[in-house]
């Protein structure tokens, strides 16, 4: 933005004066500008950034956010482990346990309010989708695929 307001107000030295050395800025200005912002661009995300310093992600993931007591979760555990053969080597899956006490940071960070909650992150770190009651194959699976594919 800094690029553009100094290129703008060089064209506009140049208009109010008439004066040529004005528009030989513009190509500096501009290559300075590019040059900055070549350099900024991180080649690769950092793994502090990808893990928000909670837990690393390295390929796409599934984080199911569950509690031992809850229902839903008892009954969604044959299809989530159905999944865990289906894409073995492809997603890797964890799961939460909320009743723990080292894991409300967690809780708290993604915003799970019910149990259970599957949030699926590309191999980027970066939340793709997110569904919250019992797991059914086919919409895990779709959601699934989604992630592999970003």
């Amino acid at each position: 933005m800094l690029i553009i307001v100094l290129m703008l107000f060089v064209s506009y030295l140049f208009y109010r004066t008439k004066s040529y050395s004005f528009l030989l800025l513009l190509p500096i200005i501009a290559f300075a500008g590019f040059s900055v912002i070549n350099y900024a661009t991180p080649k690769e995300i950092d793994p502090e950034i990808k893990s928000a310093g909670l837990f690393l992600i390295e390929q796409p993931t599934v984080v199911e956010f569950m509690s031992p007591s809850c229902m839903a979760c008892i009954y969604s555990r044959p299809t989530v482990s159905a999944m865990k053969k289906m894409y073995e080597n492809k997603v890797k899956f964890m799961s939460i346990n909320v009743k723990e006490s080292g894991s409300m940071e967690l809780v708290r960070k993604y915003n799970v309010r019910s149990t259970p909650t599957f949030i699926m992150f590309s191999s980027d770190g970066e939340e793709i989708t997110r569904f919250s009651g019992l797991a059914r194959s086919k919409i895990m699976q779709s959601n699934i695929e989604m992630i592999i594919e970003n």
